[in-house]
C-alpha cells in the first residue's frame, strides 16, 4: 500500500442516499479485492448479505471515504450492538436463504454453487474465533484508493465515535494474503490478531494462500485518544491493571529517519500498541528537524496515529560545554550527555526551544526524556512549570504532576564496542528475567540496535512472549496521563 496525502480524502457519516454506491463497491471488490462475479454469481444476494445488516439496522455506526470531488470511494460499516445486529440477520434469513436454494437448484452456475457448499459445510469451520461484547467492522476500498493513510483515515473516524459512545473493545476480520501485509498494518494502529484461519474457497482461483484474521483493539487502553467517556465507565480503573510495554524509540532526527521508521513496524508488529519516539531537534548541531520535510511527514503521521512525541535534549551532545565528569560524559554516554549537570538558565533555554518547534508543528508537548537519562534533579520543578507530563532516568519513570517516581528498569542495549555488545549479550537474560515479569516492563531501542543480529533476536522474542501473556505497547504518554 502507498501513502497518500489526508487532504485526497474526506470521511463522513454514511446516509441513505449512499446505500447504493456502498452496494456497489462491496460487489466490485468482494472477490479479493475484484469483482464477484467469477465465483459467485448473484451480486444483489451477496451485497444484500454483506451490507444491510449495517446499513439498514446501524446506519449511524457506518462511515464513507469520498474523493475531492465528492464520489464514494470506500466505506467502513459496523455494529456496536449485537442484539440488534443478529435480530436483522434473523429476520433476513429466510428470504435469504429460499434465495440461494432457488438458484443453486435451477439458475447458479459452478462456481456459484461450489462457493454455497463451502459456505454451507466449511465457512463456519474456516472462520476465525472472535471476542464476545465487542463492536465489530469492515472496511472496503476501491482498488485505486487502497492506502495505509485511506484506512487509517476510516479507521480513526470509528475508533473515536465508538470510544466516545462507551464501547471498550471492537474487532474486524480481514482478509490476508500469504504476506500478512494487513496483518501488519493494522498492528501500526494498535490492533492485535487473535486467531487465524485458512479459506479455502479461493483455492480455485489463486494458487496463494489466503487467510481471514481476527484483529482486535482494546479502546479502554487509550481512552485520551479515544473518547472521555471511557474515562468515566471505567477505562481509567482498566488503563491502571492493564500490562503495558512502555516502548521508546530514541534518537530520531534526519539521520536515523529510515531505522527508526524499520524499529516502530519491527516491534508493533510483534506487540501492538503505541510508542514514544524521543525526537532530537538539531541532533549534534547538524541539520534540523523542521528542516527535513520526510522527517516532519513521518512525525506527523504518528501523531496522527496516536505515537507520542517526546522532546530528547535538544542538541543530544556536549559541544560547548564544560567536561565535567569523565565517568558520565565520557565513558558512560561517550559526550551525549547534555543536560548532565546544565545550568539551569541553559537547560531552559534549550527546553524552551523544543517547546516553540512542538507548538509550531502542533504536536503535543507533555514528555521529555534527557540524553542518557542524566539530569540535576532541579530540572523537575522546571519541566513541570512547563507543561510536561513526565521524564525518566534508567531506572524510573517520573510522573511530574505529583511527583511520583515508578520504578521500571528499562531495558536498553549500549553497542559502541565490541565488549558493550559482549556485555549486552549476557546483561539482557538478566534484565529480562528480573523486570520482564512486572506489570509495566519498559523497552528502549536505540538507533542500529536492531541491525546487530543477537539484539533483533532477542527483542524479538521479547515482544512476542509479552503480547502472548497479554501485554500492549503503550506511550509514556498514555501512560502518565491515564
Amino acid at each position: 500500500m502507498e501513502d497518500k496525502s489526508p487532504a485526497e480524502f474526506r470521511v463522513r457519516r454514511y446516509r441513505a442516499a449512499d446505500r447504493s454506491l456502498v452496494r456497489k463497491i462491496c460487489g466490485d471488490t468482494g472477490f479479493l479485492g475484484n469483482p464477484i462475479e467469477p465465483i459467485f454469481q448473484d451480486r444483489e444476494l451477496f451485497n444484500d448479505f454483506l451490507t444491510s445488516p449495517y446499513t439498514d439496522a446501524e446506519p449511524e455506526c457506518c462511515f464513507v471515504l469520498e474523493n475531492k470531488e465528492g464520489g464514494i470511494e470506500g466505506y467502513l460499516t459496523a455494529s456496536k450492538d449485537s442484539l440488534r445486529h443478529d435480530r436483522f440477520i434473523r429476520a433476513k434469513l429466510p428470504q435469504w436463504f429460499w434465495r440461494a436454494l432457488r438458484g443453486f437448484l435451477f439458475s447458479y452456475n459452478g462456481p456459484t454453487r461450489r462457493y454455497l457448499l463451502w459456505l454451507a459445510f466449511c465457512g463456519w469451520r474456516q472462520t476465525p474465533r472472535r471476542p464476545k461484547e465487542a463492536a465489530h467492522f469492515h472496511v472496503n476500498l476501491l482498488p485505486h484508493v487502497r492506502s495505509v493513510e485511506a484506512v487509517r483515515t476510516l479507521i480513526d473516524s470509528f475508533l473515536k465515535v465508538m470510544g466516545q459512545s462507551g464501547v471498550r473493545c471492537v474487532y474486524g476480520q480481514i482478509v490476508t494474503r500469504g504476506d500478512r501485509r494487513g496483518e501488519r498494518m493494522f498492528a501500526r494502529y494498535g490492533f492485535r490478531v487473535t486467531d487465524r484461519k485458512e479459506v479455502t474457497k479461493f483455492k480455485r482461483q489463486t494458487p496463494e494462500k489466503v487467510f481471514l484474521c481476527t484483529v482486535v483493539k482494546d479502546l479502554a487502553e487509550s481512552p485520551l485518544l479515544y473518547g472521555k467517556d471511557l474515562q468515566r465507565q471505567g477505562g481509567r480503573r482498566h488503563h491502571r491493571g492493564y500490562k503495558k510495554l512502555l516502548l521508546s524509540l530514541h534518537d530520531f532526527h534526519p539521520g536515523s529517519h529510515k531505522q527508526i521508521h524499520d524499529q516502530m513496524d519491527f516491534c508493533l508488529t510483534r506487540c501492538p500498541g503505541h510508542a514514544s519516539i524521543l525526537v532530537i531537534p538539531e541532533y549534534h548541531h547538524g541539520i534540523s528537524v523542521e528542516s527535513c520535510p520526510q522527517s516532519l511527514q513521518t512525525l506527523n503521521a504518528w501523531q496522527r496515529q496516536g505515537h507520542d512525541l517526546a522532546l530528547h535534549g535538544y542538541f543530544h551532545d556536549r559541544t560547548g560545554l564544560p567536561e565535567q565528569s569523565w565517568w558520565w560524559t565520557r565513558v558512560y554516554t561517550n559526550q551525549e550527555a547534555e543536560f548532565y549537570a546544565l545550568k539551569e538558565s541553559e537547560a531552559a533555554r534549550r527546553l524552551d526551544a523544543g517547546l516553540a518547534m512542538w507548538n509550531r508543528q502542533g504536536w503535543s508537548p507533555l514528555g521529555f526524556v534527557a540524553p542518557g537519562w542524566l539530569y540535576p534533579g532541579r530540572l523537575e520543578g522546571v519541566l513541570k512549570k512547563k507543561g510536561f507530563a513526565y521524564t525518566c532516568r534508567l531506572k524510573e519513570l517520573v510522573h511530574l504532576a505529583d511527583g511520583t517516581q515508578e520504578t521500571a528498569w528499562a531495558g536498553a542495549y549500549s553497542l559502541r564496542s565490541l565488549w558493550r555488545k559482549g556485555a549486552a549479550f549476557l546483561w539482557h537474560p538478566l534484565w529480562k528475567a528480573i523486570w520482564a515479569n512486572r506489570e509495566v516492563v519498559r523497552l528502549s531501542l536505540h538507533p542500529g540496535d536492531l541491525e546487530v543480529p543477537f539484539v533483533r533476536r532477542q527483542v524479538g522474542v521479547l515482544l512476542e512472549e509479552l503480547a502472548a501473556r497479554g501485554y500492549r505497547s503503550v506511550s509514556y504518554a498514555e501512560h502518565v496521563q491515564v
